[in-house]
């Protein structure tokens, strides 16, 4: 498959399992909202279901700005780094989802398109990028350990963010 067709697959993918997340999330939000730890509550604080929207929104929107911006036949432009960096996020985002299935005891909104489509998608499409040298070996290494704290951090910043701007709004409206 062309290089082209497989970094737009990068936000293609992110879009399917985002749906899944914003599709089921209503119907287990205050399960996942009871189900954290007392000792991650502050990283992960209950959320609403148009905070938790907006994230995902975003959360969606970014590949797509990346990938439309970039020029995806380069070898070794920013852009396609870029978008192996989100794929590599989104693999350590599978084992994340794998951890919030079992901390509530079961299903967990995103669970099934990570384990079904992220974890293979990613295992191939990194494996071809360090394979066609997208990325080197060590950056491709480097940009995995580096998905581990964007899931932790930046993803819950994000949610919380989009919390104080689903609250503004519901003030100004």
């Amino acid at each position: 498959m062309d290089k082209k067709v497989i970094l737009w697959m990068v936000p293609v993918l992110t879009t399917v399992h985002n749906f899944e997340e914003v599709l089921f999330m209503p119907f287990v939000i205050d399960r996942r909202n009871s189900s954290i730890p007392a000792f991650l509550g502050g990283l992960l604080p209950p959320v609403t279901y148009a905070q938790f929207v907006l994230a995902v929104s975003v959360a969606t929107a970014v590949p797509y700005l990346v990938a439309s911006f970039s020029n995806t036949g380069r070898q070794g432009g920013a852009g396609v780094t870029l978008l192996v960096s989100i794929q590599a996020m989104m693999l350590v985002n599978v084992f994340a989802h794998l951890s919030f299935a079992v901390m509530m005891g079961g299903y967990a909104p995103g669970v099934v398109t990570a384990v079904a489509v992220e974890l293979p998608f990613s295992i191939s499409m990194l494996r071809r990028a360090v394979r066609e040298r997208w990325v080197s070996g060590r950056a491709m290494v480097l940009l995995i350990a580096i998905g581990l704290p964007l899931n932790v951090i930046a993803l819950p910043a994000l949610t919380i963010l989009s919390g104080e701007i689903v609250r503004l709004l519901t003030r100004v409206g």
